[in-house]
């Protein structure tokens, strides 16, 4: 069977060396910008986008005295050191090949640990078989005590269609938790596409920024965070919303840096001053999905273009988040907007996009 890693920094090799091997999980779709972080913050010696042809895990070969810094990237959710892989079969005799090679590499253990696992493909195993079978290697090499609920170490040992992927998980909480959320909006958006969009948009020190249906305010938190001297700006239609926000900037420590009103996205003019210009123009726009508003959609993202557009500058960016990519598109067309780049992620289990605008 014909291996899924065509990765020349892993496939074939029982263990690894020559710097640390890092596989980072994020969005699916954002792997771009994971690439584009890591190689700002990092010395990198080798890399894989979409690490075994899989969405969301990208692969990092970085300095061993680097490894801390992978913490500081924005744009994942989770890291695991890998310590090796090797090939196995599909059927049930691949647990076997599992355990046997588990057990020949050098798996660095505290007192406790568990496995975890994530599997892709067809098996004639379970997620759990894997785990058992490599857990039992463990036990019997090192002989360490199981610690399902605060393990000292927790063993990532990943199957991927017929390669098992070894590694330590460095993360016991994703990395998108950000900062204790003092208000948590129902359709509140995940930081790291946050960030994702920001960067899309190619915010600058000095830039500002406008997010019209700020919710609980993370890109504009996110933004704070991240970027100096910024002009910073949060409107949402509903004070619960914007009182929130005021609550999520101040446990993220930035409330000093931002703005929250209430106003109408649709009617910008009767918030903003005339002569007030934007640089970027950021969203996540409603759905209609979850409020049943489905009908409403057009008619908010149409009213929300034409009420943005004398507040846009000839070199102003536009960055959108949303399912309906084809209705944004067309109705960005028609107000003379043109769409420069069209993102596909996977945001909360839909097929989403981040849509790129700027006023033609």
């Amino acid at each position: 069977m014909e291996s899924c890693c065509k990765s020349t920094f892993i496939t074939g090799h029982e263990a690894l060396d020559s710097g640390a091997w890092i596989m980072v999980t994020t969005v699916p779709g954002l792997e771009d910008i994971v690439l584009r972080e890591a190689s700002e913050k990092l010395s990198i010696f080798g890399a894989e986008e979409r690490f075994c042809n899989v969405g969301g895990r990208v692969l990092l070969n970085i300095p061993l005295n680097q490894v801390n810094q992978v913490f500081t990237l924005r744009s994942i959710e989770h890291i695991i050191q890998l310590i090796g892989s090797f090939k196995i079969k599909c059927d049930k005799g691949g647990l076997n090949q599992i355990y046997e090679g588990v057990y020949r590499l050098d798996v660095p253990l505290g007192s406790t640990f568990r496995v975890s696992c994530e599997r892709i493909g067809e098996h004639e195993f379970t997620s759990i078989d894997v785990q058992r079978a490599a857990g039992q290697a463990l036990v019997d090499k090192y002989a360490k005590k199981v610690d399902l609920k605060n393990p000292e170490t927790i063993v990532r040992v990943d199957v991927i269609h017929d390669t098992c992927i070894v590694g330590l998980q460095r993360t016991r909480t994703s990395l998108r938790i950000r900062y204790p959320r003092a208000f948590q909006h129902y359709s509140a958006l995940n930081p790291v596409i946050a960030y994702g969009m920001l960067r899309i948009s190619n915010v600058r020190p000095g830039d500002r920024v406008l997010d019209a249906f700020c919710g609980g305010g993370t890109i504009i938190i996110e933004a704070a965070q991240v970027w100096s001297n910024l002009d910073l700006l949060g409107i949402d239609i509903s004070p619960k919303s914007i009182e929130g926000a005021w609550r999520n900037a101040e446990a993220a420590g930035v409330k000093d840096r931002v703005r929250f009103i209430v106003g109408d996205a649709r009617r910008l003019e009767k918030i903003l001053p005339l002569d007030w210009k934007v640089d970027k123009a950021i969203s996540n726009l409603p759905f209609g999905i979850r409020s049943g508003r489905m009908k409403a959609i057009p008619g908010i993202y149409s009213d929300f273009l034409k009420s943005l557009k004398p507040f846009l500058k000839e070199d102003s960016k536009v960055c959108l988040l949303t399912v309906h990519r084809d209705l944004l598109s067309s109705i960005s067309e028609s107000l003379n907007f043109k769409v420069i780049e069209s993102k596909q992620i996977l945001y909360g289990g839909l097929q989403a996009w981040i849509v790129l605008l700027v006023p033609a």
